[in-house]
């Protein structure tokens, strides 16, 4: 037996079976906390969208004006690693595994999460810290630590999110990206010319530093977001007739299993979980550390910004994916095709627009991956630095990034790397979600004051730690 059918064999199982029993504990806390934090929060992620995408939209050009990292900027990293394989190769994944219900359980777990997101973003830019480099950093490891005076549980925290993300999540998208290149591009030992491809391009952007993390994904992300958009509406005119069957599917099969899957409707439901946090990252933590790089006058402005960001890559970006492939056929047509990931997307889109739809979906799989890997690095140096801010801890999660994103594309087969992923990211959620939950009373009391100073007619709040009950723990708003 290979090295491979080992991986792919008995560890892969195993780490399935572990996953399963995390995940019942994470939709738990991911699901109930996040509709308390919605009630609390009277719908904000819904009813305040204008304001938080005006917010989202907002400050283009304020990056270019200063070293520290922008609002906007920081809302593109994040979209970054929220926009990536998982829009294309997750949501195909989690129609074969879940069936087409799967895609509404992943709106419903949008809508809840953005609420979650906002809560852990504005709670990390409450405790974010500056470091020798000039420019902030926080996320749970960091509202760990300052909120309940445990560094040893910032420091399981800071830990659990590296595995996640610098060694799970990164794994998953460059072994997904190799894979998409690999099905349009036929040449011998094809896996490792796009590993290196990959590996080589990371440690050149991610070498320069965070702020030349930040351009990059400002410049990137929005333009490739579009573009996905764009031309998955494209593909569904090819399929137009299909459309509405598509939509129809979503509802039908929500609340109940495809014929071809058995199983029960807690399948689905638990599918449409997995893969819409692994989409749109909404209360693992992983984006509150991104929020927290920013440089804003109140801490809300990210909370805000960060759940609309939940909202525009779940429900616009992987549904268009859904309808995608969806708009095919049946579903009993489209599981006869035996594909998966981007694979499944490949051959849907080849099907009607010819063999260069291959091209066009590995190259933005390629993109997607690649905004996402400097984006789980940003997240990954952030708490390199927690444990100690040297250049020597910043250089070794440097090296793993790239040694992860090489390793992960020489893989053929995704399962090892979607099983690792998967446990962790659950044990992520929980750890996460506890600690928001307990300081939730800082992340209300914020809100109260920005809404306070906005119904004054002040049109850009500033925050004072004052303004909470109690501000043990708060160094950087004085």
């Amino acid at each position: 037996m290979s090295i491979m059918d080992t991986l792919n064999g008995e560890i892969s199982d195993m780490f399935w079976f572990v996953d399963d029993y995390f995940w019942g504990i994470s939709f738990v806390f991911l699901i109930g906390l996040g509709i308390i934090f919605t009630v609390k929060l009277k719908g904000l992620q819904i009813l305040k969208i204008k304001e938080t995408s005006s917010l989202a939209l907002s400050g283009v050009a304020d990056g270019r004006k200063t070293s520290k990292i922008s609002s906007f900027e920081a809302f593109c990293i994040g979209m970054g690693a929220r926009i990536g394989v998982g829009n294309i190769a997750g949501v195909a994944t989690a129609i074969m595994m879940g069936g087409p219900g799967a895609v509404f359980w992943m709106w419903i777990f949008a809508i809840i999460g953005s609420a979650s997101s906002f809560m852990e973003s504005t709670l990390a830019q409450i405790y974010k810290e500056k470091k020798e480099d000039g420019h902030f950093y926080g996320g749970p490891a960091y509202y760990a630590m300052k909120g309940f005076g445990s560094r040893r549980l910032g420091i399981i925290a800071a830990v659990l999110l590296v595995l996640t993300f610098g060694v799970g999540f990164i794994g998953v998208q460059s072994c997904n990206a190799s894979n998409a290149l690999c099905g349009a591009f036929e040449f011998e030992n094809n896996n490792l010319v796009f590993a290196l491809i990959i590996a080589g391009l990371a440690g050149i952007i991610l070498f320069k530093g965070l702020k030349a993390v930040a351009k990059f994904s400002a410049k990137v992300v929005p333009a490739m977001a579009v573009l996905w958009v764009v031309f998955a509406i494209i593909a569904m005119c090819f399929n137009i007739d299909g459309v509405v069957n598509a939509v129809s599917m979503i509802f039908s099969y929500a609340f109940t299993v495809p014929s071809a899957l058995g199983g029960a409707v807690g399948t689905i439901i638990v599918t449409g979980l997995k893969r819409g946090v692994f989409s749109n990252e909404a209360g693992l933590g992983s984006v509150a550390n991104i929020a927290a790089t920013a440089n804003v006058k109140h801490p809300v402005k990210q909370g805000m910004i960060q759940s609309f960001g939940v909202l525009v890559d779940t429900l616009l970006v992987c549904t268009t994916t859904a309808l995608v492939v969806l708009s095919y056929g049946n579903y009993s047509e489209i599981y006869a095709l035996g594909l998966k990931g981007a694979n499944l997307v490949q051959a849907i889109t080849s099907a009607s627009m010819g063999d260069i739809a291959n091209y066009i979906i590995a190259l933005f799989m390629f993109v997607f991956a690649f905004t996402s890997l400097i984006g789980y690095y940003t997240m990954s140096e952030a708490n390199a630095r927690f444990v100690k801010d040297s250049k020597k801890n910043v250089l070794a999660i440097r090296i793993l990034v790239v040694i992860v994103a090489f390793c992960a594309a020489c893989v053929t087969d995704v399962t090892i790397m979607d099983a690792f992923s998967d446990t962790f990211m659950a044990a992520m959620a929980a750890v996460n979600m506890i600690i928001v939950a307990l300081l939730s009373r800082k992340v209300f009391e914020a809100y109260a004051d920005y809404r306070k100073q906005k119904k004054a007619g002040i049109e850009e709040p500033e925050f004072h730690k004052s303004a909470l009950s109690d501000a043990t723990g708060v160094t950087e708003w004085e």
